[in-house]
């Protein structure tokens, strides 16, 4: 079985300044987004810790 590749190189947007509009919105829109919670590893139970890497002495 054969498979012909195409490797022609993606073409690029060109680039754009963004306008005044789009950064203001940007701004107040991206402040209403929840964070997403992070990671404490020092919350975390040892197996846990060592399913996850913690703990496999790579420093």
């Amino acid at each position: 079985m054969t498979c012909i590749v195409d490797q022609a190189p993606a073409a690029r947007l060109p680039f754009r300044k963004e306008s005044l509009w789009h950064k203001l919105s940007r701004v107040f829109l991206g402040r209403r987004r929840k964070r997403v919670p992070r990671l404490d590893p020092r919350e975390l139970s040892d197996y846990m810790k060592r399913d996850l890497g913690f703990l496999d002495g790579r420093g």
